[in-house]
Protein backbone atom coordinates (compact mmCIF):
# COMPACT_ATOMS: atom_id res chain seq x y z
CA UNK A 1 0.00 0.00 0.00
CA UNK A 2 1.73 3.21 -0.72
CA UNK A 3 0.88 6.30 0.95
CA UNK A 4 -0.73 9.22 -1.16
CA UNK A 5 0.13 12.30 0.27
CA UNK A 6 -2.86 14.32 -1.29
CA UNK A 7 -5.33 11.03 -0.51
CA UNK A 8 -4.52 11.83 2.97
CA UNK A 9 -5.20 15.49 2.60
CA UNK A 10 -8.49 14.67 0.66
CA UNK A 11 -9.37 12.59 3.48
CA UNK A 12 -8.68 14.88 6.24
CA UNK A 13 -11.12 17.44 4.53
CA UNK A 14 -13.44 15.05 4.41
CA UNK A 15 -13.21 14.21 7.94
CA UNK A 16 -13.09 18.06 8.77
CA UNK A 17 -16.36 19.25 7.08
CA UNK A 18 -18.03 19.61 9.85
CA UNK A 19 -15.87 20.49 12.41
CA UNK A 20 -13.87 22.89 10.31
CA UNK A 21 -10.20 22.71 9.16
CA UNK A 22 -7.80 22.54 11.77
CA UNK A 23 -5.29 25.85 12.27
CA UNK A 24 -2.22 23.26 11.25
CA UNK A 25 -3.47 20.91 8.04
CA UNK A 26 0.10 20.18 7.85
CA UNK A 27 1.05 18.86 11.02
CA UNK A 28 -2.52 16.82 11.14
CA UNK A 29 -0.96 15.50 7.30
CA UNK A 30 2.11 14.37 8.62
CA UNK A 31 0.29 12.82 12.04
CA UNK A 32 -1.76 10.99 9.99
CA UNK A 33 1.04 10.03 7.69
CA UNK A 34 2.98 8.84 10.96
CA UNK A 35 0.23 6.59 12.16
CA UNK A 36 -0.49 5.24 8.82
CA UNK A 37 3.18 4.09 8.64
CA UNK A 38 3.01 2.14 11.91
CA UNK A 39 -0.03 0.55 10.83
CA UNK A 40 1.33 -0.64 7.65
CA UNK A 41 4.65 -2.24 9.88
CA UNK A 42 1.86 -3.58 12.70
CA UNK A 43 0.01 -5.44 10.45
CA UNK A 44 0.38 -8.39 8.25
CA UNK A 45 -2.40 -8.01 5.64
CA UNK A 46 -4.82 -5.19 4.84
CA UNK A 47 -8.25 -6.02 2.76
CA UNK A 48 -9.67 -2.68 2.90
CA UNK A 49 -6.76 -0.12 2.46
CA UNK A 50 -8.67 3.04 2.51
CA UNK A 51 -11.29 2.11 5.01
CA UNK A 52 -8.01 1.73 7.42
CA UNK A 53 -6.66 4.93 6.28
CA UNK A 54 -9.88 6.96 6.63
CA UNK A 55 -10.02 5.24 10.16
CA UNK A 56 -6.55 6.78 11.06
CA UNK A 57 -7.42 9.90 9.51
CA UNK A 58 -10.87 10.51 11.66
CA UNK A 59 -8.99 8.91 14.71
CA UNK A 60 -6.50 11.99 14.30
CA UNK A 61 -8.80 14.78 13.47
CA UNK A 62 -10.74 13.36 16.76
CA UNK A 63 -7.60 13.74 18.87
CA UNK A 64 -6.90 16.97 17.30
CA UNK A 65 -10.24 18.61 18.46
CA UNK A 66 -9.67 16.81 21.84
CA UNK A 67 -5.73 18.02 22.28
CA UNK A 68 -6.20 21.62 21.00
CA UNK A 69 -5.32 24.69 22.57
CA UNK A 70 -8.08 27.88 23.04
CA UNK A 71 -6.66 30.28 20.65
CA UNK A 72 -6.89 33.07 23.23
CA UNK A 73 -6.11 32.87 26.69
CA UNK A 74 -8.86 33.61 28.80
CA UNK A 75 -7.32 36.43 31.17
CA UNK A 76 -6.38 38.35 27.87
CA UNK A 77 -10.08 38.90 27.08
CA UNK A 78 -11.81 42.25 28.26
CA UNK A 79 -14.68 41.47 30.90
CA UNK A 80 -17.11 42.95 28.99
CA UNK A 81 -16.83 40.15 26.49
CA UNK A 82 -17.48 37.48 29.10
CA UNK A 83 -20.83 36.38 30.26
CA UNK A 84 -21.87 35.21 33.76
CA UNK A 85 -23.84 32.78 34.86
CA UNK A 86 -26.72 34.59 37.26
CA UNK A 87 -25.94 33.53 40.72
CA UNK A 88 -29.62 33.13 42.15
CA UNK A 89 -30.83 30.20 39.81
CA UNK A 90 -28.08 28.43 41.58
CA UNK A 91 -29.11 29.52 44.65
CA UNK A 92 -32.80 28.90 43.99
CA UNK A 93 -31.69 25.51 43.15
CA UNK A 94 -29.70 24.89 46.37
CA UNK A 95 -32.02 25.72 48.66
CA UNK A 96 -34.74 23.32 46.42
CA UNK A 97 -32.12 20.52 46.89
CA UNK A 98 -31.37 21.80 50.65
CA UNK A 99 -35.50 21.34 51.33
CA UNK A 100 -35.78 18.04 49.43
CA UNK A 101 -32.95 16.49 51.18
CA UNK A 102 -34.54 18.10 54.53
CA UNK A 103 -37.74 16.16 54.02
CA UNK A 104 -36.22 13.06 52.91
CA UNK A 105 -33.82 12.95 56.39
CA UNK A 106 -37.32 13.74 58.36
CA UNK A 107 -38.78 10.57 56.33
CA UNK A 108 -35.48 8.61 57.54
CA UNK A 109 -35.92 6.00 60.72
CA UNK A 110 -34.20 7.28 63.67
CA UNK A 111 -31.24 5.36 63.48
CA UNK A 112 -29.79 5.59 60.34
CA UNK A 113 -30.87 9.19 60.64
CA UNK A 114 -28.09 8.84 63.80
CA UNK A 115 -25.60 7.15 62.07
CA UNK A 116 -25.62 10.20 59.33
CA UNK A 117 -25.51 12.38 61.73
CA UNK A 118 -22.55 11.56 63.18
CA UNK A 119 -20.99 10.66 60.11
CA UNK A 120 -21.48 14.25 58.14
CA UNK A 121 -22.98 16.90 60.72
CA UNK A 122 -20.51 15.77 63.63
CA UNK A 123 -17.80 14.58 61.24
CA UNK A 124 -17.02 11.52 63.40
CA UNK A 125 -14.56 8.65 62.09
CA UNK A 126 -16.23 4.97 61.35
CA UNK A 127 -13.96 4.13 63.97
CA UNK A 128 -15.48 6.47 66.61
CA UNK A 129 -19.04 5.60 65.55
CA UNK A 130 -18.17 1.72 65.86
CA UNK A 131 -16.88 2.50 69.44
CA UNK A 132 -19.56 4.80 70.37
CA UNK A 133 -22.11 2.27 69.25
CA UNK A 134 -20.27 -1.05 70.48
CA UNK A 135 -20.39 -2.58 67.13
CA UNK A 136 -17.56 -3.64 64.31
CA UNK A 137 -16.02 -1.12 62.18
CA UNK A 138 -17.22 -3.52 58.74
CA UNK A 139 -20.93 -3.07 60.66
CA UNK A 140 -20.79 0.21 60.76
CA UNK A 141 -19.68 0.94 56.89
CA UNK A 142 -22.41 -1.83 55.91
CA UNK A 143 -25.05 0.57 57.82
CA UNK A 144 -23.59 4.11 56.37
CA UNK A 145 -23.99 2.25 53.09
CA UNK A 146 -27.66 0.95 53.77
CA UNK A 147 -28.69 4.66 55.61
CA UNK A 148 -27.20 6.67 52.35
CA UNK A 149 -29.04 4.00 49.55
CA UNK A 150 -32.02 4.46 51.66
CA UNK A 151 -31.94 8.01 51.77
CA UNK A 152 -31.10 8.46 48.38
CA UNK A 153 -34.25 6.21 47.40
CA UNK A 154 -36.68 8.71 49.15
CA UNK A 155 -34.87 12.11 47.70
CA UNK A 156 -35.91 10.15 43.88
CA UNK A 157 -38.86 9.40 45.23
CA UNK A 158 -39.78 13.10 46.60
CA UNK A 159 -38.43 14.35 43.41
CA UNK A 160 -40.42 12.05 41.12
CA UNK A 161 -43.70 13.27 43.21
CA UNK A 162 -42.48 16.50 42.70
CA UNK A 163 -41.95 16.65 39.46
CA UNK A 164 -45.99 15.38 38.17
Amino acid sequence: MNINPSEIRSLIHKATRRTGTPIHDEDLEQDVALHALEALRRLDSITHPRALLMKIVCDAVRDHWRRRKPAEDLADIDERFLSHLPAFESEIDRNRSLVLLRRALARLPAPKRALLDLFYIKDRSIPDIAALQGRSVSAVKMELARSRRFLARIVRSLADKKSR
